[in-house]
């Protein structure tokens, strides 16, 4: 009977229970939330954005003054100056009217404003702020007029053209409002978040077995267990503690999406599909088995933790393609590279999670990456399983890409 369920339970304890991971565990998802906190409770009772609140410090209630020159303007519609503009007849008046403190400024457009363009703000104080609200509202009044104060003509004018768009195939449709930057956002969001959790739990097989061979623990285990048991709970053990991260960070994510979307306009009706989440699984689970084995061979056949850390970046290169690629996964999610990308073995775990957290994706192209997934973790699993013999293990010697490969694919 085999003792990977000990070796398994072993690993699992000894890492969930280390003061680094439990600090990182809480931390990540703590630190957000208390920020997300502190600033619900410093905008409490206060039902305006921070922009709205800022508006209104900045803004002046006092209305601007119009001294048309030109004599373009012959009419101001209430429904577009909303009495922030108000007409005046001569300079005079004007400088006298912001003096009083009934006005904060004036608009002098130029007499030959047709060829010059030319309109000159009037004002006690200039800053950078000064006018910028209503420095929109005469533009569009000037513009107004110029349409002979067509009150259609102007709104079809503000809003030319209504474009739709109808994909021909609705069921893998990009369907994301393109005006939304926190749809876009979410699966960088989410490639990042993968990338790195794969990263970081198959490093800690990596560094679990590189570390016991080089302070010779190796020895006292293999005297009490076989290595194929001791690797076999190795991998058990420590995808579960990447499983219960991903679960706890993922968790954490979605529930402070939902509470920020109430205090920041940008977050709000930005919803992960429960379904993603549920293929987040299997997939996130082989593809650590992929490279968690393979971490566990580099470790197996390295002589230090040194060495073996230097050649990790040989055992990534696909995951970091696939990162460099996530604009074109983000921007295409049906494109032919985002398919491929979705479906091999090596990049898949990254890219078919940005695929799913974007839209919907063809059930039978996320069977058909969990099938290729579960072929490619066999293979490399049985392929590892080769470098952990007591000679492999006990034994110190160069690490060589060459002889990494053909021993794990040698029959």
């Amino acid at each position: 009977m085999r003792k990977f369920w000990k070796v398994a339970r072993h690993e699992f304890l000894t890492t969930v229970t280390r003061r680094s991971f439990l600090l990182a565990l809480i931390l990540v998802p703590l630190v957000p939330a208390l920020l997300l906190g502190l600033f619900n409770l410093l905008n409490r009772g206060n039902e305006n954005n921070l922009m709205e609140i800022f508006a209104r410090e900045v803004a002046n209630p006092l209305p601007f003054g119009v001294y048309d020159q030109s004599g373009l303007i012959k009419d101001y519609p209430d429904w577009l100056t909303k009495g922030a503009l108000i007409e005046m007849k001569d300079e005079a008046t004007a400088r006298e009217a912001v003096s009083s403190g009934r006005l904060q400024g004036f608009y002098k457009i130029d007499a030959n404003y047709l060829e010059s363009g030319r309109v000159v703000l009037i004002k006690p104080e200039i800053s950078m702020f000064t006018g910028v609200a209503q420095s929109e509202g005469v533009t569009d009044l000037i513009n107004y007029n110029l349409m002979g104060s067509s009150q259609d003509l102007y709104l079809r004018y503000t809003n030319p053209i209504q474009f739709e768009a109808s994909p021909i195939n609705p069921e893998t449709a990009d369907t994301r409002d393109t005006s939304n930057m926190a749809n876009f956002f979410v699966p960088y969001a989410i490639t990042m978040f993968f990338y790195f959790i794969i990263i970081f739990s198959s490093s800690m097989m990596l560094n679990s077995v590189a570390k016991e061979k080089e302070n010779r623990v190796m020895e006292v285990l293999i005297s009490s267990t076989d290595p194929l048991s001791l690797f076999v709970g190795k991998i058990i053990g420590l995808s579960s503690v990447g499983l219960l991260q991903v679960l706890v960070w993922l968790g954490s994510a979605i529930g402070l999406m939902r509470v920020a979307g109430k205090s920041f306009d940008v977050l709000r009706g930005i919803v992960i599909p429960w379904s993603s989440l549920a293929w987040a699984i299997p997939i996130f689970l082989l593809g650590y088995f992929i490279y968690g084995s393979l971490m566990a061979g580099l470790g197996a056949i390295s002589t230090n933790l040194k060495e073996a850390n230097q050649s990790v970046f040989i055992i990534t290169i696909p995951l970091i393609f696939a990162l460099l690629s996530m604009g074109q996964l983000i921007q295409a999610p049906n494109g032919t590279i985002s398919v491929v990308l979705s479906l091999v073995p090596f990049t898949s775990p990254i890219a078919m999670m940005t695929r799913l957290s974007i839209g919907k994706v063809p059930l039978a192209q996320i069977l058909i990456c969990i099938v290729l997934l579960a072929v490619m973790a066999w293979l490399i699993v049985n392929g590892v399983a080769k470098l952990f013999r007591a000679q492999t293990l006990l034994t110190g010697q160069k690490f060589k890409i060459g002889s990494f490969l053909k021993t794990m694919f040698a029959r």
